[in-house]
């Protein structure tokens, strides 16, 4: 037997003894963050001699099976030191959490530490989300409001109010050109599909519709100048908007940037877990009651490209019980692709308030980027936000409506997702996690 070199405490009032490492510490302590030591400490063991308790320098020694002596230092290093956490780094891999967490989570649900349970649950489900906004804070490109506006979503920035079906000019919308000022009024809706793609420029104040020269008259110049410098500002117009229009054309065909990139300061990007970090995860989930990160873990698992990765044997592997329960939960996934998140794309629908219907419902875009998501080679991400929104070839209106189903259906695959690895429901999960 060995005295351990972190926690053979000289003050120490009991010892522990698990495997083959003594652990010195003080009983006061342990009982307090746990009922279990509590209970443990009161009884006698069962390898004394002579009716009485074995004791080193005049502490009795308790015996600890079925434990593990790295574990074990770990959950004193959590229990004695309450900074123990910070020496996680915030960006660490799935691998470096898992050997961080794993002995405190499994020592912490064995003798009931609650404080440790929930601090090691917390940092899973930061990597494994239980709501579906934990995923959307989580997800590598999520769609929201502020994100990649596209083309029909720029409305919003002109006085547009738009939801899932309609869109409806509610201010006046003022433009300023380099050459040009004038001024719109409120009126019907754009009758083009151009005109409702691409919005009128911004302006940083209202401008009168007064032409330019009718407050201020030009000084009286002769003929032949006034002919000579008409014809060169003309030549500088055309120019000017022909530069815009080559611009535009060109721009037409990229996504839009945009303004701020989606950041959440509380929940750092983290590095892709390989397929034998997830299995390690979900057999650590399972033997600690954690069950509420098990459906996106199966998730992961199921979307990958190529089921090999989890179905060849390797110490880390699952059992063959549950590799069939990602197999079968990755056909559901590929159902929900088609009948929930993605069927704006197979089944395309014009929103009710479309301002050209004809246009829009003959628009071949959203077959060819369903055409192109199915040649890939991926496996299926019903829960991805897609978001190649301009290449559908509609006005903004139908583009708004697309988003709708598409949030819609994304949001129930989650619901669902515990029912395809036939979990039950995320309700029942948190149940059998909380008891």
């Amino acid at each position: 037997m060995s005295r351990s070199a972190d926690f053979w405490l000289h003050d120490g009032s009991i010892i522990l003894s698990v495997e083959n490492t003594l652990f010195r510490v003080h009983q006061t302590i342990l009982v307090n963050h746990s009922q279990v030591f509590a209970d443990l400490f009161s009884l006698p063991q069962p390898n004394a001699a002579d009716g009485g308790d074995e004791t080193i320098e005049g502490c009795r020694v308790v015996v600890l099976a079925d434990d593990s002596a790295a574990d074990f230092e770990d959950l004193l290093g959590a229990i004695y030191h309450p900074s123990h956490f910070d020496d996680l780094p915030a960006d660490a891999d799935l691998d470096v959490l898992l050997e961080f967490i794993s002995g405190i989570l499994r020592l912490s649900t064995k003798y009931i530490i609650p404080a440790l349970r929930k601090r090691c649950i917390s940092l899973l489900s930061a990597r494994f989300p239980t709501t579906y906004e934990d995923y959307m804070a989580s997800s590598p490109r999520p769609y929201t409001p502020s994100m990649a506006k596209s083309a029909g979503e720029r409305f919003e920035d002109h006085g547009v109010v738009q939801d899932d079906t309609i869109a409806t000019m509610t201010t006046p919308v003022t433009a300023t050109y380099s050459t040009v000022t004038f001024s719109l009024a409120p009126t019907s809706p754009p009758t083009t599909l151009a005109s409702s793609i691409y919005p009128v420029p911004s302006s940083s104040r209202p401008i009168n519709p007064i032409p330019n020269n009718a407050a201020h008259p030009s000084p009286t110049i002769p003929p032949t100048i006034r002919h000579s410098r008409s014809r060169r500002h003309s030549s500088q117009r055309h120019d000017h908007h022909r530069n815009r229009e080559q611009d535009h054309e060109r721009s037409r065909d990229k996504p839009s940037k945009p303004t701020k990139p989606f950041k959440t300061p509380s929940i750092p990007s983290f590095p892709l877990p390989k397929s034998s970090s997830l299995m390690r995860t979900i057999t650590l989930a399972q033997s600690t009651n954690v069950p509420t990160i098990l459906p996106y873990l199966y998730y992961l698992l199921a979307r990958t490209s190529s089921p090999r990765r989890f179905l060849s044997h390797s110490p880390t592997s699952l059992s063959w019980h549950q590799k069939t329960l990602v197999l079968v939960g990755r056909t559901h996934l590929h159902a929900a692709e088609l009948s929930l998140s993605h069927a704006f794309l197979i089944a395309f629908e014009a929103s009710p308030n479309c301002v050209t219907p004809n246009a829009c419902r003959a628009s071949r875009g959203p077959m060819m980027e369903w055409a192109m998501l199915c040649t890939t080679g991926r496996g299926p991400e019903p829960l991805r936000p897609w978001e190649r929104w301009e290449r559908l070839g509609v006005c903004g209106r139908c583009v708004g409506h697309a988003k709708g189903k598409h949030e819609r259906g994304r949001r129930e695959v989650w619901e669902r997702l515990p029912g395809f690895f036939e979990m039950g429901s995320w309700s029942r999960l948190g149940k059998t996690q909380d008891a």
